[in-house]
């Protein structure tokens, strides 16, 4: 077996979301992406070229590895092998290559998800110096019923993602994962409800996939967040396994809406790098 390991570069992103589905396709929850969705997950991530990298075996694509960078803080935003290449220490060699590349690039702290349950996964990030520092939960809930008054005070408009992603900062975002960073929120679709509340998230179907939502402190306890739910006019809410165990009152209040865990969630696992 012949290795190469090299960084992605421009234009990869079409045999990299081929090789990404080989990789997930025998995951516990399969993610199939085409080229133009795997470009935007890596935009909407801070997904740089010169930190992601894959390793080609007689030419053939076989292992990548995503890395980002935002101020000092790193993380890896996808890796994984094909099956047919797999047991050959390829999720090792990627990942090395990153650390490398982050740690060169003055990253201080490198973190990462990893699905409670991958067994291979968390002892590979275990092996490499990464500690579990939190569980990630995820939840789904139909819309809440609000009457009629509530109704007419108005429903949810568009926003700009950067003034969105300003409110929720200033509003009280207590060390969030990688994803739901005001810089990650800022390149997802963002709504408001007249100022007292901000909402990102992207819709696909009947369902809509809910990142972040969060209330104007002067205006809370006031149904506010109640009103957005139901403003999002979807059958169903999915939110994914991304909020903090520690976040008490966001999973008080999705519980009192309805909310049912998802029955997946993922390890936060963090590493300090250049010490």
């Amino acid at each position: 077996m012949t290795a190469q390991l090299r960084p992605l570069e421009p234009g990869d992103e079409s045999w990299l979301a081929d090789l990404h589905n080989r990789a997930f396709s025998d995951y516990a929850l399969p993610a199939r992406l085409d080229a133009a969705a795997l470009a935007t997950y890596m935009a909407e991530t801070g997904v740089r070229h010169d930190l992601s990298f894959a390793a080609f075996v007689d030419g053939h694509p076989a292992s990548f590895c995503l890395g980002a960078l935002r101020g000092g803080r790193a993380s890896v935003r996808g890796e994984g092998t094909d099956p047919a290449y797999r047991r050959r220490g390829l999720g090792a060699e990627v990942l090395d290559a990153t650390v490398e590349a982050a740690t060169a690039a003055g990253a201080r702290d490198l973190s990462l998800e990893v699905l409670d349950g991958n067994d291979a996964a968390l002892a590979l990030y275990d092996r490499h110096g990464f500690r579990r520092r939190r569980l990630l939960l995820g939840y789904e809930l139909d819309p809440p019923r609000v009457g009629l008054r509530a109704r007419m005070r108005g429903g949810l408009g568009p926003l700009p993602g950067a003034e969105a992603a300003r409110l929720v900062e200033a509003w009280g975002w207590c060390d969030p994962p990688w994803q739901l960073l005001p810089a990650s929120l800022e390149r997802l679709p963002a709504f408001t409800l007249a100022g007292e509340a901000v909402v990102f998230g992207r819709r696909r179907g009947s369902r809509f996939w809910l990142y972040a939502l969060a209330v104007d402190p002067a205006r809370r306890g006031r149904g506010v967040a109640t009103r957005a739910l139901a403003g999002l006019g979807a059958e169903t809410i999915a939110i994914p396994a991304l909020v903090p165990e520690e976040w008490d009152t966001a999973h008080g209040f999705l519980e009192a809406a309805g909310g049912v865990l998802d029955p997946h969630r993922q390890w936060e696992m963090t590493r300090t790098l250049g010490a």
